[in-house]
């Protein structure tokens, strides 16, 4: 049988935690599951701009596909919007030198609170 003394001399060397110990922990997970979502904040603004980039250039590079197999005489500037991309297409003729076209074509998209556009150019000659 355990008399008085032993039981409570027992329990001062009984292990655990103290609630300050607990808060300071419960503070440390906090300020890190913070940090870790602050993370996902920025991955996902960073995902959502590179979506918007690639769908762009791939926008502005069917374009320019279907700008250049309409022919030399047959071809114009023009602009379309295609959801959050604006594609504005130009002709100019005879640039770099006589009977050629060259072709520009932009797509511009807003990204992070600024403006951003991809270009691309192509050169037609007149084979006739």
């Amino acid at each position: 049988m355990k008399t008085l003394k032993q039981s409570s001399a027992r329990s001062k060397n009984e292990k655990g935690f103290t609630l300050i110990e607990v808060m300071v922990a419960m503070g440390i997970f906090a300020v890190g599951i913070l940090a870790v979502a602050s993370m996902q904040i920025t991955a996902f603004q960073g995902n959502r701009s590179a979506r918007l980039r690639t769908e762009a250039v791939t926008r502005a590079a069917e374009y320019m596909e279907n700008l250049v197999t309409q022919g030399y005489d047959t071809i114009s500037g023009g602009s379309a919007t295609e959801g959050e991309i604006d594609i504005l297409w130009t002709v100019a003729d005879d640039t770099p030198v006589s009977d050629t076209r060259t072709v520009t074509v932009t797509a511009t998209w807003n990204d992070r609170g600024g403006s951003r556009n991809a270009d691309f150019s192509y050169i037609i000659a007149d084979l006739n």
